[in-house]
């Protein structure tokens, strides 16, 4: 016999963005000077239980490469809540680009409009009847900023928020046995083999 239940999940938002610096320099390594905001949306869905989250963290990436990383803490939410996480930074990061990112920096330079990844990643802890339960989890919000200017400052406002997709809620399938039952992780599903 075999019954599953469906992990609980989120529902992770960017509600709004700016890019206000987005420049490269190459001496004498390649680094990355931003001015970058934005607010994240945590949203707890499950109608009936609180959502514990442990060693979260924000990661912002361009061209796939990593420039900053910054950690949220251990935070609780309520049922049906949402916690919103105010991010900004001002500065720079040594960025490994290679030749291909370097020219695809020059494209989106001229057209003032630059892809970058938001990934938020860390662990939910939930309650199940064989006991509290850790999911990894892993979400990448995918944004196209435009850098603002004096020149198109008036087009701030049309940021629409955007759905950030779940990539993974657990690193790896995980298989354990309590009290005589074998469980195994596959997806977000939890299988019980009787």
């Amino acid at each position: 016999m075999i019954a599953d239940f469906v992990i609980p999940t989120q529902k992770i938002a960017i509600l709004n963005a700016n890019l206000t610096r987005f420049e490269l320099t190459a001496t004498p390594t390649t680094s990355l000077l931003d001015n970058l905001s934005f607010t994240m949306s945590i949203h707890n869905s499950v109608w009936n239980d609180k959502a514990d989250y442990h060693d979260m963290e924000i990661d912002c990436y361009y061209n796939s490469e990593q420039f900053d990383s910054r950690k949220l803490g251990d935070f609780r939410l309520k049922p049906r809540r949402t916690r919103l996480s105010n991010f900004s930074r001002s500065g720079n990061s040594t960025i490994d680009l290679a030749s291909n990112g370097v020219d695809a920096f020059k494209r989106s330079n001229e057209t003032g409009f630059f892809d970058l990844e938001i990934w938020l990643k860390g662990k939910r802890v939930f309650e199940a009847d064989e006991g509290d339960r850790h999911v990894h989890l892993s979400y990448q919000c995918k944004l196209r900023l435009q850098l603002m200017t004096s020149q198109n400052s008036t087009t701030q406002g049309n940021f629409k928020p955007v759905m950030c997709q779940c990539v993974s809620l657990i690193n790896r399938s995980f298989n354990v046995v309590v009290m005589g039952k074998y469980y195994a992780f596959v997806s977000s599903r939890l299988f019980i083999i009787y």
